[in-house]
């Protein structure tokens, strides 16, 4: 009872008097707008909308409330977050062969991926999933990182203690791979090694039965290749999980020359199944995602290279509306990850996707980011707390642009994408716009309130945009400018009018 009474006085001290009702909406105020930045309205007019009905009576707050609706549902916003969810709706469809349903799933190469994705197939696909490894401690790190999950899922109660330990039941562990010879569906997360890749599939051709399908989990390495030592050549086929996996919800579904339809269409509904989004990728150096997020991310350090300050690059992303800006998105995915990664594709792309020489200093420096805790930037945990002062006279660069107008650093580093996206548009690497938008939403947090990168870049106009790119490329460099693929969808209206046409 002293509770309830504490309770109702702090009601009438905060809502029952008008300046308790202002306090109350100014601090829901405040935290919508930390939540939001301001780029989704709605939840802003929604507090307008209370704010009215509390001061001047429900009819007003009913009239409010109608015309916050109609002016919302017609904004740009709206529209962007409608073709979204259109777009998601569409990829639960697959006009492709019937899939093969999966009954006996298994993951090669334990670790935190591996871990990960045993667990996902646990708990979504409530499957037992055998997990091999070479090493028993691997094995451990898998079930230990697994457990976590599961762990951090009864915290949050969305699962029963009971149905906790009967999911951890469902991961069984092996040193043996003659155990896997019933399996119908692997997944290889073993170390990104062709080589490696190239003699664990080998070995599970030989082992299996010739209609189990064989998914490679890499990120960057060639499908075909992976395949090449396989008797069975049409059943390999790329799943690539994002990192961390139980929280990013796209699954590029990686095609080579010589990946069989059925195959393809068996990864993708068993990605829906584990409550994933696929997305029909052609094989390519980086595949979809990481071919565009590379042209944004080389420009990110180019912009560092010329004196930007490293905090006032990533702040103009993150007002833009991504999650966080490039150079916190380095320390996540993990500096020699990085590093590694611009060596392939500047091989591949060459002189369209150069890179500034120190980046290699910093893994060489021993900063590999976020899992050392040694990054650009400086942790507490895992929580990153400010850019490391040390890292500007590691790499040899004094900052000294002050006060930048965020938004154009913002559209440096967008636009290297819009034009590499025409370029995948125009190759086949995948279907069209539509899911390119949803890869990049779904795979690196593309803001869904701008509809996605080529519905963005439609709205923008590609004509303009074009002349962007020729003016950059004519003050930068020529990496800016703009492709043949670029040149022809503006040409023809835009990305969703070719698509369309």
């Amino acid at each position: 009872r002293p509770a309830r009474r504490s309770g109702g006085l702090r009601r009438l001290l905060l809502e029952g008097n008008p300046l308790g009702r202002r306090l109350v909406l100014a601090q829901a105020r405040r935290r919508t707008l930390a939540q939001t930045k301001g780029h989704y309205p709605a939840p802003l007019r929604a507090l307008d909308v209370v704010a009215t009905g509390l001061e001047r009576g429900p009819g007003a707050g009913f009239e409010a409330e109608a015309r916050a609706i109609g002016e919302l549902a017609v904004s740009p916003v709206a529209k962007n977050l409608i073709h979204v969810f259109r777009l998601m709706e569409a990829s639960k469809k697959d006009d492709g062969p019937p899939p093969q349903e999966v009954r006996r799933p298994a993951v090669v190469g334990a670790g935190v991926m591996g871990g990960g994705i045993a667990h996902l197939i646990a708990d979504k696909a409530d499957l037992p999933v055998r997990i091999l490894d070479l090493r028993a401690d691997a094995l451990a790190t898998a079930l230990s990182h697994a457990a976590a999950l599961f762990d951090r899922q009864v915290r949050r109660r969305r699962l029963a203690p009971a149905a906790r330990r009967r999911k951890m039941a469902l991961l069984k562990p092996t040193l043996d791979a003659t155990t896997l010879a019933a399996s119908d569906f692997v997944v290889e997360a073993v170390v990104e090694s062709l080589p490696v890749k190239q003699q664990v599939m080998a070995d599970l051709d030989r082992r299996l039965a010739p209609d189990a399908i064989l998914a490679t989990n890499t990120s960057s390495l060639s499908i075909d290749a992976i395949g090449s030592g396989t008797a069975h050549r049409g059943r390999v086929v790329g799943m690539h999980f994002f990192n961390p996996v139980d929280r990013m919800p796209l699954v590029e579904v990686v095609v080579g020359e010589r990946t069989a339809g059925a195959a393809a269409s068996t990864v993708s509904a068993f990605a829906r199944r584990l409550g994933k989004t696929p997305v029909v990728v052609r094989e390519c150096p980086g595949f979809l995602v990481n071919r565009l997020l590379m042209f944004y991310s080389a420009e990110a350090l180019w912009l560092i290279d010329e004196g930007h300050r490293i905090e006032d690059v990533d702040r103009a992303m993150v007002d833009w509306g991504m999650p966080m800006g490039p150079a916190r998105l380095a320390d996540e995915v993990g500096l020699d990850v990085a590093a590694k990664v611009s060596h392939i594709l500047t091989e591949a792309f060459g002189e369209r996707l150069p890179f500034p020489p120190w980046l290699d200093r910093l893994p060489e420096g021993g900063r590999l980011g976020l899992k050392n805790g040694r990054g650009i930037y400086l942790y507490e945990g895992r929580k990153a707390k400010r850019v490391d002062p040390a890292v500007a006279a590691e790499i040899g660069i004094t900052p000294r642009r002050a006060a930048p107008e965020l938004a154009a650093l913002a559209r440096r580093m967008i636009l290297p994408m819009v034009n590499e996206a025409a370029r995948c548009l125009a190759e086949g690497i995948v279907e069209g716009p539509g899911p390119l938008d949803l890869a990049m939403i779904f795979g690196t947090g593309f803001p869904p309130f701008r509809g996605g990168l080529c519905r963005w870049a439609d709205a923008e106009g590609l004509p303009a945009l074009v002349g962007e790119l020729e003016a950059l490329a004519a003050a930068v460099g020529p990496r800016h400018l703009p492709s043949e693929a670029l040149r022809s969808f503006a040409a023809g209206g835009g990305f969703y009018a070719a698509a369309e046409a």
